[in-house]
């Protein structure tokens, strides 16, 4: 039985959109087209789409999922790496939504406030959810490369993870100001502004090279609620300059 993309895409939770991509950046091609041009999708490749769905789950990145799949002796060694920093990461975002919830007055919170800092956290998730999903893989050239490696001994692991862990909150914050309509140009948003370039700098060590290559990775690929943000932080960002 082969299944239309349609068809495919509600059986597996995965979105049209995704598997075009899959499909235009050769990790996922049908086989076969209709007379009509449309796609369609046979048994074997329902399964690679499925493995494709479990490595992403782990943190792979589409690259790192290429290699896996066409690449029989695949380390599994970095599978594991993978699903180790994923989960040291959740652990962060979650340890970050406790600490949210504990600065709440017990005594003065509000329903509306609990549930405002829920809300906040789950929608920035889904959106890098969806950014990861159908992100590419940043392409550093091997001076790049060598840089960043270089970077990550004289920064540590664990600060590193600080850094991951503290961008969800990060754009929960800027999130919640451009729904309020606070204008850029406001000093509330003037510091997530600031805050937001610290975090860049912190893992590109100021390098406008490679600042400008993780967001072209991402940039073309956000869900429209990450790119009105995106517009929003770089509008603040130029009242900065």
């Amino acid at each position: 039985m082969k299944l239309r993309i349609g068809e495919l895409a509600a059986r597996s939770s995965v979105t049209v959109r995704t598997l075009r991509h899959y499909d235009q950046i050769g990790l996922l091609c049908p086989g076969e087209r209709t007379d009509g041009d449309h796609r369609l999708y046979s048994e074997g490749e329902v399964r690679t789409l499925h493995q494709i769905q479990s490595l992403r789950t782990l943190g792979l990145s589409l690259e790192q999922i290429r290699g896996a799949l066409q690449d029989p002796a695949h380390d599994p060694a970095q599978v594991l790496a993978a699903q180790i920093r994923l989960l040291k990461a959740r652990l962060e975002r979650e340890g970050a939504l406790l600490e949210r919830l504990k600065r709440l007055d017990p005594r003065g919170a509000s329903w509306a406030e609990l549930l405002e800092v829920i809300r906040m956290n789950e929608k920035v998730e889904k959106m890098l959810d969806t950014a990861r999903q159908v992100g590419e893989q940043p392409r550093f050239d091997d001076e790049q490369l060598r840089y960043l490696e270089e970077r990550r001994e004289v920064v540590g692991e664990a600060r590193l993870g600080e850094v991951e862990a503290e961008w969800p909150r990060l754009m929960a914050e800027v999130v919640r100001e451009m729904e309020a309509g606070t204008p850029a140009s406001d000093p509330r948003v003037l510091d997530l502004a600031r805050r937001w370039q610290e975090l860049v700098a912190e893992f590109t060590g100021g390098r406008q090279d490679i600042g400008g290559t993780l967001s072209d990775a991402y940039q073309g690929h956000m869900p429209p609620e990450m790119q009105a943000m995106w517009s929003y932080i770089g509008e603040a960002m130029g009242h900065l300059k």
